[in-house]
C-alpha cells in the first residue's frame, strides 16, 4: 500500500512537472509573439513615419522654409503670380498642362540688388501632356536606335529600363520650385521685365528652362542607347528611389539664398562648401559603396571633381574612372544621379526628370525639387548610376 500510495504521489508530481512546462511552453510562445508583434509594429511605425517624411513635401514646417500649399489668398492671385502663370504657360505648355502657378515674395539676404530688382520664389505644378510613355520624345529616339541595332542585348536592356521609368511620371501631378531675378523698368510694373534664374550665384536668362523641341530630345534619346550599349562597365548595386528619399529629407527651400542645417543629417560633418558632401550622401544612401579614397570627410567624397580644376580630383570625375557612374545627356539623367555645374564647381543631386525637365536637390545654396535648366552641353555634366 506504501508502494502504491508512493507511485501515486510520484505520477501525479509528474503530470504537475509536465503541466508546469506546458504552461511554461505557452508563456514563452506567447511572449514570442507578442515581442515579434511589438517589433513589427516598430518597423512600420518607422516605415510610415520616413515614407511620410520622405515624399514630395513643400510644406515645410520648419521657421523660414517656404510653404506653397498655405499661402493667403492675395498671393494666389497677386499680380506676380498671374504674371508668373503666364510665363510658366508660355515655357511649358508645349509638353505639360499647367495646374497652378504661385509666387511669394523672396528676399535674400546674401545677394546684392538695385532698387528695381525683385526675388520671387514660385511653385509650379503640372503634369505632363502625355498619356502614353510612348509619347514621349526621348522614347521615340530610344526605340529609333533599337531599331537601329536589333542584336544589342544592352540596348534593349536599357531601352526597357529607361521606360519603365519615365512610366512613373504619366498621370502623375509635379511639384516644381524656381526662384527668378525680376528687374523692373517701373517697380512692380511687369510690362518689359527682365527675368533670370536666381538659383545659383550666377545669373542666367529664365528662357533656358523653356524645353528643346520635339526633334531636338528624340536626337537625345537616340544617342543615349548609340552610347550606352558600349558601356562595358560592371554593374552596380544601387538603390534610386532610396537616393531621392535621402535626398528629399535633407534638404528644403528656406527663403535666404543660403543654408538651413537644420535640414542636414547631423551624421555628417556639415561643410561651408556642402554640396558635393551633400551629393556623396545620396548616392551613399543608394548604395554605393565606400572605397579607399572615397569616404566622408576625403577629398573625392567632399570635392566636386569639376573639370574646372583639372588637376583637383573629387566626386564627379572619381565616379566615372572608377565606373560607378557614366555620362548621359539631359533628358537621359535619372532621378538618383547628379549633375556637376562646370563653371560653377557645383554639384546637385536629380531628384525627378520626366525627360523633359530635371528637378534637383542640392545644399550651399540649399535647394528641394528645383528646375534644373538647359544649358549648353559644355557647361554641364550629366551622371547615371550604372545600375
Amino acid at each position: 500500500m506504501n508502494n502504491k500510495h508512493k507511485r501515486k504521489r510520484k505520477n501525479s508530481k509528474k503530470k504537475q512537472e509536465q503541466k508546469s512546462f506546458v504552461e511554461k511552453i505557452k508563456i514563452s510562445f506567447v511572449a514570442i509573439v507578442t515581442i515579434l508583434w511589438v517589433i513589427v509594429g516598430i518597423q512600420l511605425y518607422i516605415i510610415l513615419k520616413d515614407r511620410n517624411s520622405e515624399e514630395l513635401n513643400t510644406n515645410e514646417t520648419e521657421s523660414g522654409e517656404v510653404i506653397p500649399e498655405t499661402l493667403e489668398e492675395e498671393y494666389v492671385e497677386s499680380p506676380a503670380t498671374i504674371f508668373f502663370t503666364d510665363y510658366i504657360i508660355d515655357l511649358y505648355s508645349d509638353y505639360y498642362d499647367i495646374i497652378s502657378v504661385r509666387a511669394i515674395d523672396f528676399i535674400p539676404e546674401d545677394e546684392e540688388f538695385k532698387e528695381n530688382d525683385k526675388f520671387y520664389f514660385v511653385t509650379i505644378e503640372k503634369q505632363l501632356k502625355y498619356t502614353s510613355v510612348f509619347q514621349i520624345p526621348f522614347v521615340s529616339g530610344m526605340k529609333k536606335a533599337v531599331d537601329e541595332f536589333p542584336n544589342s542585348k544592352k540596348a534593349k536592356r536599357m531601352y526597357n529600363k529607361k521606360t519603365n521609368e519615365l512610366k512613373t511620371y504619366i498621370g502623375k501631378k509635379q511639384i516644381e520650385h524656381n526662384i527668378f531675378k525680376v528687374t523692373f523698368e517701373e517697380l512692380d510694373n511687369f510690362e518689359n521685365v527682365k527675368i533670370q534664374i536666381a538659383t545659383y550665384h550666377d545669373k542666367i536668362p529664365a528662357e533656358t528652362l523653356k524645353p528643346p523641341s520635339y526633334d531636338y530630345m528624340v536626337k537625345d534619346g537616340y544617342n543615349f542607347i548609340k552610347s550606352t550599349r558600349k558601356n562595358k562597365n560592371k554593374k552596380i548595386s544601387y538603390n534610386n528611389d532610396k537616393a531621392i528619399r535621402y535626398a528629399d529629407k535633407y534638404s528644403s527651400n528656406p527663403y535666404k539664398t543660403g543654408i538651413n542645417q537644420n535640414h542636414w543629417n547631423d551624421d555628417f560633418k556639415p561643410y561651408d562648401n556642402d554640396c558635393a558632401n551633400y551629393v556623396s550622401q545620396c548616392i551613399y544612401a543608394g548604395g554605393m559603396k565606400k572605397t579607399s579614397k572615397w569616404f566622408p570627410g576625403s577629398f573625392y567624397w567632399i570635392r566636386t571633381g569639376s573639370p574646372k580644376y583639372a588637376n583637383i580630383s573629387g566626386l564627379t570625375n572619381y565616379m566615372q574612372r572608377i565606373g560607378k557612374f557614366y555620362r548621359a545627356n539631359y533628358s537621359a539623367v535619372s532621378a538618383g544621379g547628379f549633375i556637376c555645374l562646370i563653371k560653377e564647381s557645383h554639384v546637385v543631386f536629380v531628384s525627378s526628370n520626366d525627360s523633359i525637365t530635371i528637378l534637383f536637390n542640392g545644399h550651399t545654396n540649399d535647394r528641394k525639387r528645383i528646375s534644373f535648366p538647359h544649358l549648353p552641353k559644355t557647361d554641364a555634366i550629366y551622371l547615371n548610376p550604372n545600375n
